[in-house]
């Protein structure tokens, strides 16, 4: 079923307030999920609601929480976000650390113990509209490794993703937003619910070898995900495990605490006022003039052109701002399950949704 990207915002805050959320909470989680659904990354979308619940049912996601902000150290700041909902935690870490850009022309964050801040590319798209550069490291603890190294049977990270994007016009073009596993775990969950397969090179059995069936990795967690790029996706999950865990974080999988429905977040940003290099505009127009010229390469055969890090995410958002938002019927199934739980009747929530 399509739905319309606003009735899906209101369907989604609705559920996020059954959870506890206050009002701001709810819209700037439930804005940053559909707004993951419109540029096509619905692993990271509205689906994810059910985990939240289950979360703040476990007590291991906060609502409403207030982080502790550190002194800054020069350009660095730290921020333990206390298990509170990423989406707001990031953006709070976010102002904070860019205090001190005004001097340094650089800000770099550590943001620790944060519940799951979904879409990493948000971050990006937020740092550009400001004016800045910015690149980003991720990595998730609280579970058992999902993600093979290069080699291995077994998980030995997570996804671990990392977004960077170059500021245009107010706009974060190109943009680059990507886990470094071929895929994120929650496109495997949303084939799952839709009884599909998945594509060969997704995803390991136990035995270390190729499968198509999501099904054992989905509920069970037998197999793990795959590294893209096979040992250079490797090697980037790594380092982006060390540069968010161990150098920003507190924790890496290694030692992190493992809880139910555990998902938590560390994050190193670093964030670049380009005035400190040239004249801005000057920057501008050099990051104009290299995108128009890979944009002018001539596509291979097969290939009607030749796309840039974000171009796909905002042809999906033209198509799905105008046709809608398509949702699985088991997904509205298990948030609709998890909301009833809290306690709002499941046609309270359902008379939010618009169909397209």
């Amino acid at each position: 079923m399509n739905y319309d990207p606003k009735s899906l915002i209101r369907f989604a805050c609705t559920s996020l307030r059954a959870f506890g959320c206050s009002q701001e909470e709810a819209d700037i989680v439930a804005n940053h999920l559909v707004e993951a659904n419109l540029t096509g990354h619905d692993s990271h979308g509205v689906g994810m609601l059910p985990m939240y619940g289950a979360q703040v049912k476990d007590g291991n996601l906060v609502p409403n929480q207030t982080p502790d902000f550190m002194p800054a150290n020069g350009a660095i700041s730290v921020v333990d976000a206390k298990r509170g909902f990423g989406h707001r935690m990031a953006i709070l870490a976010l102002d904070h650390a860019m205090k001190t850009v005004a001097d340094q022309k650089v800000a770099i964050l550590g943001l620790r113990n944060s519940g799951h801040i979904s879409r990493v590319g948000t971050y990006s798209e937020y740092c550009a509209a400001r004016g800045y550069v910015s690149i980003h490291f991720v990595n998730v603890v609280g579970h058992d490794p999902i993600v093979a190294p290069f080699g291995a049977r077994e998980g030995g990270f997570s996804t671990n993703p990392i977004s960077m994007a170059m500021p245009m016009d107010g706009e974060a073009s190109p943009l680059l937003d990507m886990a470094t596993s071929t895929v994120a775990f929650g496109k495997v969950r949303v084939a799952t619910n839709k009884g599909e397969k998945v594509p060969e090179g997704w995803l390991v059995d136990g035995e270390g070898l190729g499968t198509t069936d999501p099904v054992p990795m989905t509920n069970e967690k037998i197999g793990a995900l795959t590294a893209f790029g096979t040992y250079k996706g490797s090697g980037l999950g790594i380092f982006a495990e060390l540069m968010a865990g161990a150098l920003a974080g507190t924790t890496t999988v290694e030692e992190a605490e493992i809880f139910p429905n555990g998902v938590l977040n560390n994050m190193l940003s670093i964030i670049i006022d380009p005035s400190g290099f040239d004249d801005p505009a000057a920057v501008q127009n050099r990051i104009a003039g290299f995108t128009e010229f890979i944009g002018g390469r001539s596509p291979a055969k097969g290939v009607d052109k030749v796309l840039l890090p974000g171009d796909l995410e905002n042809t999906r958002r033209i198509d799905r701002s105008r046709d809608g938002i398509a949702v699985d019927h088991e997904t509205i199934r298990q948030i609709s399950e998890m909301v009833e739980a809290f306690g709002t009747p499941k046609d309270e929530l359902l008379k939010a949704l618009i169909a397209r």
